[in-house]
């Protein structure tokens, strides 16, 4: 039977969740929101009720603030957090040095889209990975089945266009947080236009809802159904947790009516099963919903619902023994195997019929109000004994209370000392001059004569036959830029690719995804990180190039400080000039705009406020969103000449011919050329 995992951002929350019928919660523990003191009491409140609880302690991690999510780790392991969920690859290792006891679990931001990312998952010491919500059923039973580690399946919540792990849309606002950190705004809601005609949000996706193929899930080889959404409110988890334990547990579906419900209080953009089913997805209707008043009431019942009694018992089973001139003697065992023993006043003989254990067993079943439910009673009883019912309640009051004395408790935890961060290598004095394109018509003669350390090119063109030869002439090394997302069904194609890749005489290919990099080393060329690997800090950095990655590109969401600290420790790259990536969509959004398949030409996306975000076709008709302005350090050369860097990339994607070869000049200092729209993206202060 699917463990059902919910979401539990609270300690209102927390109960909310328990009480409904989850097996597991997980709890965001980020320094926001849950304080240390709401944590230790909610870990004790799940023990008592027999629920297991995963606290996640960060998102990404930089140099910075490793230490301090480390430290979370610690703290929630220690009061008896049952498994902890990670995002960031370099905070697996150094959890896995300070908590070698503690279970490790694959968040969904660690981009589990294959079979192969979900063994590269397992080789990192991961014990359960959580799969992303934009997988089908056929990927997920594929990985479920092939993997050594436990697979958990998103069943239900709110749906990101992007690929998970894939999206800085967020970190581009001055006043929001990065997704990376675990408090995305979600500012993908808002309203933009493709200037077609069937969009107004083309961002917003409706809620996932997969509770009409819960039976398939639980036989498709996956081991948990997780529950989306820690950042709604306790009502929100305490009635969707109910739908799905119901499924579950008794085979019960949702009524009509509750499906309503469902819609009209927590999903306003609708419901979809697309993703799983493998349909194209589109944005869902905005439901009528309830009136205020109305759903006011409605979230005052669910909520009076979970606070108002105990719902989650956990079954136990007393003893009595009564003997004459004996104190009497009671036990009791829950399922969990805790113990209790209570020495009562003697019985006394009272010469005609005594107490009988149908009297017994009336008071010591009463446990309304606890988290126990009796299983039974067993009694020992000589006869013409009698026993009053007060001493009874008392010693029921007793044992359960000793029960739940010893499940607070926490279980030792074994805590070493953090692993000291990667030693310092030698910082490279120049870094290499490296220019990356997107169209085949960017490879001019004016851009090979800036004289590039390296190229990349994307790999179909590499794979097609593109004119590079200006480029080897004048030393350039070439490298081949992979797709960054690979479904399951499309690894054979990457096979094939990479064969005709190594065909060329290509050695280097850039990855962008943790699945991709076996596949690369089995082909016998060098991989080398994209930033799609979300590299934010040194130890992450140093398990990339143990697994077999020549360099690391930093993420875009580094400070420039930040990104010097990691440079001092191995191979990296940053992108000194261009249109970052802020998003990968699982969707083409072109098409959902026009009505068709136009995406073979670039689009501009606007927001509210006049900004332009160029969307570009990705392989597989995906979309990658661009950033609206230009990271521009041109004119600031000192910025990534002096940070010690092995690389600094210039990212043309929009760029005419002729603009790609006047800006490689000017980094090259042969022309004064200064680009428009541009910024210093978030190399100042960092996003994350």
């Amino acid at each position: 039977m699917l463990e059902l995992l919910s979401p539990a951002a609270s300690a209102e929350a927390v109960i909310a969740a328990v009480q409904s019928g989850a097996d597991t919660i997980y709890i965001p523990f980020t320094g926001q929101g849950m304080t240390r003191e709401a944590l230790a009491r909610s870990l004790r409140y799940c023990r008592v009720r027999g629920c297991r609880a995963a606290v996640m302690p960060g998102g990404l991690a930089t140099d910075d603030s490793i230490k301090t999510i480390v430290d979370r780790a610690v703290f929630a392991a220690k009061q008896g957090a049952d498994a902890l969920i990670v995002h960031d690859v370099g905070l697996i290792d150094a959890l896995l040095e300070t908590l070698p006891d503690t279970p490790l679990w694959g968040g969904t931001r660690l981009g589990v889209h294959s079979t192969d990312a979900a063994l590269a998952a397992a080789a990192l010491g991961l014990k359960r990975v959580i799969l992303p919500p934009e997988l089908s059923r056929e990927e997920i039973e594929s990985i479920a089945r092939r993997v050594p580690i436990e697979t958990a399946v998103c069943v239900h919540g709110p749906l990101c266009v992007s690929y998970m792990g894939q999206c800085a849309l967020s970190a581009m606002d001055d006043d929001a947080k990065s997704d990376g950190v675990l408090a995305c705004p979600e500012p993908c809601r808002a309203r933009f236009s493709l200037g077609g005609r069937m969009d107004d949000r083309p961002l917003s996706m409706p809620d996932a809802c997969l509770i009409d193929h819960i039976r398939e899930l639980d036989v498709s080889g996956a081991d948990a159904a997780v529950i989306l959404g820690t950042g709604r409110r306790p009502e929100y988890t305490a009635f969707v947790t109910g739908l799905y334990s119901r499924a579950i547990r008794e085979n019960v579906y949702p009524t009509r009516e509750e499906r309503e419900r469902l819609g009209d209080l927590f999903a306003p953009a609708g419901l979809t099963d697309e993703y799983y089913t493998g349909e194209p997805v589109r944005p869902g209707p905005v439901g009528a919903g309830d009136t205020d008043r109305a759903a006011a009431r409605a979230l005052a019942e669910i909520r009076k619902g979970y606070m108002d009694g105990e719902l989650r018992r956990v079954p136990v089973r007393f003893y009595a023994v009564l003997r004459q001139g004996k104190p009497a003697l009671f036990a009791a065992e829950d399922e969990r195997g805790h113990r209790a023993a209570h020495k009562g006043a003697a019985p006394v003989d009272q010469g005609r019929q005594g107490i009988t254990a149908a009297r017994i067993e009336s008071v010591l079943y009463r446990t309304g109000g606890t988290p126990y439910t009796v299983t039974g009673v067993q009694c020992a009883i000589e006869p013409h004994l009698d026993f009053p019912d007060e001493e009874l309640e008392k010693a029921r009051a007793d044992l359960l209370e000793q029960i739940t004395s010893r499940c607070r408790a926490p279980a030792p935890v074994s805590v070493r000392d953090m692993p000291a961060p990667p030693k310092p290598g030698r910082p490279y004095d120049v870094p290499a001059f490296i220019i990356q394109v997107t169209r085949e018509a960017q490879l001019t003669e004016d851009l090979a004569k800036t004289e590039p350390d390296m190229l990349y090119v994307p790999a179909e063109l590499l794979a097609s036959g593109a004119a590079l030869a200006p480029f080897r002439e004048r030393g350039a090394a070439i490298a081949a830029v992979l797709p960054r997302i690979m479904s399951e069904e499309e690894m054979p194609v990457l096979r094939e690719l990479l064969a005709a890749i190594r065909g060329t005489g290509v050695t280097d290919v850039l990855v962008g995804n943790l699945g991709l990099i076996p596949a690369v080393v089995e082909a016998g060329l060098r991989p080398r990180g994209d930033v799609g690997l979300n590299v934010a800090n040194a130890y992450t950095a140093a398990r990339m190039l143990r697994i077999g990655l020549a360099s690391v590109t930093a993420s875009f969401q580094l400070s420039s400080a930040q990104i010097g600290r990691l440079a001092a420790c191995a191979d990296t790259e940053m992108i000194a000039y261009g249109r970052v990536p802020v998003m990968l969509t699982r969707r083409c959004l072109i098409r959902a705009s026009a009505g068709r398949c136009s995406c073979q030409n670039a689009a501009g996306m606007t927001d509210e406020h006049g900004r332009v975000w160029p969307v570009d076709k990705e392989f597989g008709c995906r979309n990658v969103v661009y950033n609206a302005e230009k990271i521009y350090l041109g004119d600031k050369p000192s910025t990534y000449e002096n940070a010690g860097l092995w690389g600094a990339r210039l990212l043309f994607t929009t760029e005419s011919p002729r603009e790609c070869a006047a800006i490689a000049g000017r980094y090259r200092g042969m022309n004064t050329h200064d680009p428009n729209n541009v910024s210093r993206g978030l190399y100042r202060k960092g996003a994350l």
